[in-house]
């Protein structure tokens, strides 16, 4: 029976070519490389400064220190992300403030925004969650007037923008995820961007166990090893080259899907809000016959997955006192968890692999 992945990453001989190259110098640890893949992305996307870290997660957990968020703290995250944009502030004893989400974008609901600021607010971490972004206008409106700290989770959205400029640089701090199922990837590791030079020592010294360079034994703060790879950054940089060519097509795909489904009235795709231009890491559909359809699918070889589940659903946050607002009723997040089904959504899929999908989707709905 065929068999079609969800998602999978693009590598081939190129990749393979240049780490063997950088292999070769036998200095494998972050260096030359790394300071290369940095000043790529950090000339790709216009950023003021770049850092190359070892995950996104402890990317995030890097700026909430760098702005010394601290127990008590408040920090608002969407309800309807991955477990890792609210596990770094639990780290630091801070509290996690729950938002529900638009129901159309999958992005911060700002009219819920607006009621969950206090002053123990400290920062919001907006996701753009698979490739689209909330009404940035409007959200900055909200942080400029109440002097918050923003923190871009972009980690699914590496070459989206918002009114021409690229998502993960319009807060204090942003960045990406470059985990293996990413739009582009180093396998695990993460970039940070951030605009002002005075946090550049901070959060290296951060990522490297309390020091402001490498080779010193006398450690002025207590510090992490979140540190890169010369492997990681040789794919990296051999990775950013395809950035645009991945991005098209996942684009296509999208239209695919959207041109030959679009007229079943059981079906919904993500709507970006205006002057967004998201990314499709994955295909997103609504159906309220969400579980039928991946079973269906399933035993055709078409692997599907669920969208994240709510953060207020999560058994490990369930006891926990640092979620604040766990027991509110986040009707959109648990909507779009209980009906959103990503679609295969990776560069590999042919044309036949996408007829095949659509398809059977039609099938389905047909029967």
């Amino acid at each position: 029976m065929k068999k079609i992945n969800q998602i999978e990453p693009w590598i081939n001989f190129q990749e393979a070519n240049y780490i063997k190259k950088v292999i070769s110098k036998t200095y494998l640890t972050e260096n030359i490389e790394t300071k290369k893949f940095e000043n790529n992305i950090k000339k790709k996307f216009n950023s003021n400064f770049s850092m190359a870290v070892s995950n996104w997660t402890a990317g995030i957990f890097m700026c909430l220190k760098a702005i010394n968020i601290k127990k008590n703290d408040e920090v608002i995250v969407p309800n309807l992300t991955f477990i890792a944009t609210a596990t770094p502030i639990i780290w630091l004893g801070a509290k996690v403030v729950l938002c529900d989400v638009d129901e159309k974008n999958f992005n911060l609901d700002l009219n819920h925004l607006k009621k969950l600021i206090n002053k123990k607010t400290k920062c919001i971490i907006p996701v753009h969650l698979y490739g689209h972004s909330c009404d940035l206008k409007k959200f900055f409106k909200i942080v400029k007037k109440n002097n918050l700290f923003v923190i871009e989770d972009a980690a699914q959205a590496i070459g989206a923008k918002y009114n021409g400029k690229y998502l993960g640089t319009f807060g204090d701090f942003g960045g990406y995820s470059f985990y293996g199922n990413k739009i582009i990837t180093t396998g695990e590791g993460g970039i940070i961007f951030f605009k002002k030079k005075l946090y550049k020592n901070k959060l290296y010294a951060l990522k490297n166990h309390g020091r402001h360079k490498k080779g010193i034994f006398k450690h002025e703060q207590i510090g992490y090893n979140f540190m890169f790879t010369e492997m990681q950054a040789a794919l990296g940089n051999v990775q950013l080259k395809k950035l645009n060519k991945i991005i098209n097509i996942k684009k296509n795909i999208y239209n695919f899907y959207k041109k030959n489904l679009n007229q079943n009235k059981e079906i919904s795709f993500m709507e970006p809000v205006h002057l967004n231009e998201p990314v499709y890491w994955f295909t997103n559909i609504i159906t309220n016959k969400k579980n039928k359809l991946q079973k269906f699918l399933s035993s055709k070889g078409i692997q599907t997955r669920d969208i994240f589940l709510p953060l207020n659903k999560q058994p490990c946050f369930k006891n926990s006192k640092l979620i604040v607002n766990k027991n509110l009723k986040f009707k959109n997040s648990e909507k779009i968890f209980n009906y959103g089904l990503s679609l295969p959504s990776h560069v590999n899929l042919t044309k036949n692999d996408l007829n095949y999908i659509v398809k059977n989707i039609i099938q389905f709905f047909n029967n």
